[in-house]
Formats: C-alpha cells, structure tokens, sequence
C-alpha cells in the first residue's frame, strides 16, 4: 500500500503538466473550443510602445494539494507516537506552501502590453502572451472585444 501511495500523490502534478501542450494561454494565437467559429470585431492600428510584463497565473490548487500530501506523507514517516502526527502536519504546511510555489512558477508567462493607436484615433492597452513578434510602429489587428472583453493583437497579413 505504501508503495502505491507515492504515485497516487504525485499524479495531479504530472496531469497538469500534460494540460498545456506548450501554446501560452495568454497567447493571441490560444482559442478555446468555446472561442472559435465566433465572429469577433476587428480594428487596424499602429503599435505605438511595447512594455515587457509577467502574467500571473490562477492557480489551480493542485501543487498545493500535491504539496501538501507529499510533505505530509514524507512528515509522517519521521518519528513515532505524536511526533510523527506533528511532523506530519509541519511537512504538510510546508508541502503545500512549496507545492504552490513550484505551481506558480511553473505556470507564469512572459507577456507584453502592447499600446495601439487604432485608425479611429482611439488608444488601447492590450496584455497578451510574447509569443506574438511585434514592434513599435508595425501595423496590426486588433481582434475581439477592446471593453470588458478577450482582445488579441497580431500583425497585418
């Protein structure tokens, strides 16, 4: 049982891994199933600046959860009687605290805020994945929704 115990607690990190085929999800080029074959609004303009940015993942619990388990699992096994109970409970603070920063680090994404002065005159900031070359004073489209919405930003042609 014990033997068993180790992949079973490690499994939600390793299917995680697996969720993202290496496309950023931030990304101009990442539609959902839900996002595609919809008409969206499409504006021209001219990249007037470009800011490096980090996007922040949502975290989705699982190194933490992981964590958590695994430090709990490896706390119990020192010490016996109430010492192992309260290793177990320090390694499963610990282990969650490490699980959910590996999680974030493994999940954060290089990003731009790319400034557009649209054809219309109007200025917007749009953040998206740096998987997209752009540079100031290229012209680009500006597709989707530019007020509350999923905007993304890629070259003309």
């Amino acid at each position: 049982m014990r033997k068993l115990l180790i992949p079973i607690l490690f499994a939600p990190a390793f299917l995680s891994a697996c969720a993202n085929p290496g496309v950023p999800d931030a990304s101009a080029l990442n539609y959902t199933v839900q996002g595609s074959q919809q008409a969206q609004a499409v504006q021209f303009g001219t990249v007037m600046a470009i800011q490096p940015v980090l996007i922040a993942p949502n975290s989705t619990g699982i190194g933490t959860l992981g964590g958590a388990a695994a430090g709990g699992y490896l706390g119990s096994r020192i010490g016996n009687g109430h010492g192992s109970t309260a290793m177990a409970i320090i390694g499963a603070v610990a282990g969650g605290i490490a699980g959910s920063a590996a999680e974030g680090a493994a999940t954060r994404e290089q990003g731009l805020q790319i400034t557009i002065r649209l054809d219309n005159g109007q200025a917007v900031a749009i953040t998206q994945a740096a998987d997209v070359h752009l540079v100031a004073g290229q012209r680009v489209e500006v597709i989707g929704n530019l007020y509350g919405g999923k905007a993304r930003v890629v070259p003309v042609g």
